[in-house]
């Protein structure tokens, strides 16, 4: 009796899918360590970065893999005194599970915000950064290491000078 054997290739569950492009070294023009973006980088061809400088948000930079939002950051000049969870959740819309000893950051597995204190150095308002990822594709320890590395490359220039 003949045995007939069939092979099917490109179907299989342990095919995944695989990230193509280069996971950049500068995320919306801040240098940051290449390991602190991939866990929110999904499998995908194409990666693009697109800033916008209009509307009440002064600056934010959307991330998108084969024409899917993935990653969003955004500074916004906001009222002095508030605190960095206040604004988390009532104008960034990040709901924070944990913040830092120095309350100068709040996170969660898929947003973070960080403060900048631009009235303690001469500004009329304070900066609020922040982070959020589209999809619950990293874990709440890689947005706070995200955050607080952005944060400080942030502080490494001029970070009030939208402040003022």
């Amino acid at each position: 009796m003949p045995v007939l054997l069939l092979s099917l290739t490109g179907c299989g569950e342990g095919e995944k899918e695989k990230r193509e492009y280069p996971i950049p070294e500068s995320l919306c023009g801040v240098d940051i360590d290449t390991s602190l973006i991939e866990p929110f980088m999904p499998p995908g061809k194409r990666i693009y970065q697109t800033e916008d400088e209009a509307g009440t948000i002064i600056w934010s930079c959307e991330v998108s893999v084969d024409g899917e939002d993935v990653f969003r950051i955004s500074r916004d000049r906001w009222e002095p005194g508030w605190s960095t969870r206040r604004f988390a959740v009532r104008h960034a819309y990040v709901e924070p599970e944990h913040e830092a000893t120095d309350k100068s950051y709040v996170y969660s597995d898929r947003g973070a915000v960080a403060t900048v204190r631009c009235t303690e150095q001469g500004g009329d308002r304070d900066l609020f950064l922040v982070a959020k990822a589209e999809e619950n594709s990293a874990d709440e320890k890689a947005m706070e290491k995200f955050i607080t590395a952005y944060r400080e490359q942030f502080l490494k220039g001029d970070p009030c000078a939208d402040a003022r």
